[in-house]
């Protein structure tokens, strides 16, 4: 259904219209999909992922990573209806982190990757240490901020880095995100603990974000005073969530969709190697990961996710059947970021079958 794919004209097969407009639409093309006389298609810009940490098999962590499978997941996303997304190098000694970015910047200046990578995501190592906070980042990688190991990385990265995920609470942060937000980097808060006063400073400094908001944290919280009420208390700040209804339940979901509204809501599947894959055992840099047939990510003698098996369009319909979204604000979530970050990208169009008629849920509108 995405560019990239094989296209096949929808023609007089199906009703296709605009998902902003409500108009019909009948210039549209599906990639390997089949449709039956009447079924209604809903149609827009391809959507956008801000963090992938693998798919398709290819974990962005492996040492052994290639532009062949960096190609190979693009291809995938491409066709699950992502035409762009930002690889995301996580947590590590910043050493391996200055490889991973190497390895990614090689592979985004040729062919498929060049046009759907427009930069890189790294999440780390200037992340809380805390136990909860810091998820499944290894602490013993984990540093403050320090604008040394920012220019060692962005080096690495060609100067791809255009998202960078911290802890605003730790000490530098302020500066480093002054210093990314200069550089032109969209700077986001996560798998942190900042109060109130720490969110001011750093939003002054330049933060616009928060990544995967509901997750990394600890299970146990503050009934008042905690991360996620200080982020939605915060109007400056947008926030990403995970809508795969595991790492937050349907309920849970539908509160964070609402209180963050139109304006603020950004989707991401932070998929790992296991989406748009079968069932299996994969690799998140040196981490064994299983995913079993519910799709959860289980780090063997772990409490906590290690990444989604999400696909972009699985998360699309999934804002619809249990965020409680309209088609047109859960798309906008999957696609508005890209044209702030990326004003000059003009992402082909895609059509997909409308969430009503969808007897099997999100998983029946996967393309073949």
């Amino acid at each position: 259904m995405a560019a990239g794919s094989e296209a096949t004209a929808l023609g007089a097969e199906a009703a296709v219209f605009d998902v902003w407009s409500g108009e019909p639409s009948g210039a549209e093309r599906g990639a390997g999909i089949e449709v039956s006389a009447g079924t209604a298609l809903v149609s827009g810009p391809a959507l956008f992922d801000p963090q992938v940490n693998g798919f398709a098999g290819v974990d962005f962590q492996s040492a052994g990573l290639t532009a062949c499978a960096v190609e190979h997941a693009a291809g995938a996303l491409a066709a699950a209806g992502c035409s762009h997304f930002l690889p995301t190098v996580t947590t590590a000694p910043v050493d391996r982190m200055e490889a991973q970015l190497a390895a990614l910047a090689a592979a985004a200046r040729s062919g498929r990757v060049r046009d759907a990578v427009p930069g890189f995501h790294v999440e780390g190592p200037f992340l809380s240490p805390i136990e909860g906070f810091r998820g499944a980042h290894d602490p013993a990688c984990m540093r403050d901020p320090d604008p040394a190991v920012y220019q060692r990385l962005q080096r690495a990265a060609g100067g791809r880095i255009v998202m960078l995920t911290l802890a605003p609470e730790l000490p530098g942060a302020v500066e480093m995100i002054r210093r990314a937000a200069a550089d032109g980097v969209t700077v986001c808060a996560g798998h942190s603990d900042a109060g109130g006063a720490h969110l001011e400073d750093a939003v002054r400094a330049g933060l616009r974000l928060w990544t995967h908001l509901g997750n990394g944290c600890p299970a146990a919280l503050h009934r008042h005073d905690n991360v996620i009420n200080r982020a939605l208390a915060c109007p400056a700040l947008a926030a990403s969530v995970i809508p795969d209804g595991i790492h937050l339940p349907p309920a849970v979901l539908g509160r964070l969709t609402a209180g963050l509204g139109p304006s603020r809501l950004i989707a991401t599947t932070d998929a790992m190697a296991a989406a748009g894959a079968p069932p299996g055992t994969y690799s998140l840099g040196d981490k064994r990961l299983e995913v079993g047939a519910d799709r959860v990510v289980r780090a063997p003698g772990g409490t906590y996710f290690a990444g989604s098996s999400l696909t972009p369009l699985e998360g699309l319909y999934n804002l619809v059947r249990i965020g409680g979204l309209g088609m047109q604000q859960a798309w906008r979530a999957w696609t508005w970021l890209r044209d702030r970050m990326f004003p000059s990208i003009e992402a082909p169009r895609i059509a997909v079958p409308f969430p009503a008629g969808l007897a099997g849920g999100a998983s029946a509108a996967a393309p073949r």
